[in-house]
C-alpha cells in the first residue's frame, strides 16, 4: 500500500470513527472501541456486497447491542453509509 493510500485510510478511519464515537466541537479523536467498529464498518461499506442488511449490520456493529441498535446508532450508521459509499 502507498503512503498516499496509508494516509487516505487514516483519514477515512479518523473520520468515520468520530461519526461513531460522536461529533462535537473540539473532539478530535474517538476512543478505540469506536475506532475498532469504524474500521469493521468501513470494511463492509466499501465492500462489494451493498444490499439491504448493510445500515442494520453496521448500527449493530456501532452499538454492540446483538441484533437491536438504539436509534442514535441507526442514525451514525446511516450517515456512514451515505458519506462512505459516495
Amino acid at each position: 500500500m502507498s503512503n498516499v493510500a496509508t494516509v487516505a485510510r487514516a483519514e477515512l478511519l479518523r473520520e468515520a470513527s468520530l461519526t461513531i464515537c460522536g461529533r462535537r466541537e473540539g473532539k478530535t479523536k474517538s476512543c478505540t472501541s469506536c475506532l475498532r467498529k469504524a474500521d469493521a464498518a468501513i470494511r463492509l461499506t466499501r465492500g462489494s456486497d451493498l444490499n439491504t442488511a448493510l445500515v442494520p449490520r453496521i448500527a449493530d456493529i456501532i452499538c454492540g447491542s446483538a441484533g437491536y441498535p438504539c436509534g442514535d446508532c441507526w442514525d451514525k450508521a446511516t450517515t456512514l453509509v451515505l458519506e462512505l459509499r459516495s
